[in-house]
């Protein structure tokens, strides 16, 4: 098994948490799911293929910048009279200077195809970071073999599920938490969510039991 890695970033992006509407939150980190759609941009798959185009696909996520957010005020056209006002105040959060190195494991021939898209920049549509108006930019990086972690307990840049971190051997590390979606129905709605931990531009000691070796990097993929 091979895995392909590439680098998305922009200057702003925003991954909106379902249960907000008009004040809108952002995870901190972009999510498998987030993920998959931008892949299904850059190659072009119709919406309602998308499930099936990345139901085999695993995601491993590096977080390479600190995390900063903004939140800005805007006036929104109401859908309904609202009453009689034309505008709404809203308050919107977003993601400020990301970079994030992403993995992509799945059959060598899809990776391939992926490889061939990204070096060329030959994008089907426009790769955005979880709004259309946050334009993403994306560098292929390698596609290397996937092997086994030999050490139980080990240092990783990626994302990992909050369980496996080790948190007293963690003391001096910046650890951020959140709660993502990992999975998904053909419907858009999310039914898995993991509690998971990075450390931004940085490593943290973590139980690699369910890690994967790619290249020289320790990677959780979801």
């Amino acid at each position: 098994m091979k895995a392909l890695s590439f680098r998305a970033s922009g200057d702003f992006a925003r991954f909106r948490c379902p249960y907000t509407t008009t004040s809108a939150l952002t995870y901190t980190v972009m999510h498998p799911i987030a993920i998959k759609g931008l892949i299904g941009a850059l190659m072009g798959i119709d919406y309602k293929d998308l499930y099936e185009y990345t139901k085999e696909m695993k995601i491993g996520i590096e977080v390479l910048k600190p995390i900063k957010k903004d939140t800005q005020s805007f006036n929104l056209v109401p859908q309904i009279k609202n009453n009689g006002s034309p505008t709404f105040p809203s308050r919107i959060e977003f993601l400020r200077d990301v970079g994030y190195r992403i993995y992509v494991m799945d059959s060598e021939e899809k990776l391939k195809e992926i490889k061939k898209i990204l070096i060329n920049r030959s994008y089907i549509f426009t790769p955005y970071l979880g709004a259309s108006e946050h334009i993403a930019k994306l560098n292929f990086e390698s596609i290397e073999e996937v092997t086994k972690v030999s050490e139980d307990v080990g240092l990783t840049n990626c994302v990992i599920p909050k369980d496996q971190i080790i948190l007293e051997d963690n003391q001096e590390v910046q650890l951020c938490l959140d709660r993502i979606p990992i999975k998904n129905e053909k419907n858009r709605e999310y039914i898995k969510y993991e509690k998971v931990g990075f450390a931004p531009g940085g490593s943290m000691v973590a139980q690699l039991k369910s890690v994967l070796k790619v290249g020289e990097s320790n990677v959780y993929f979801f």
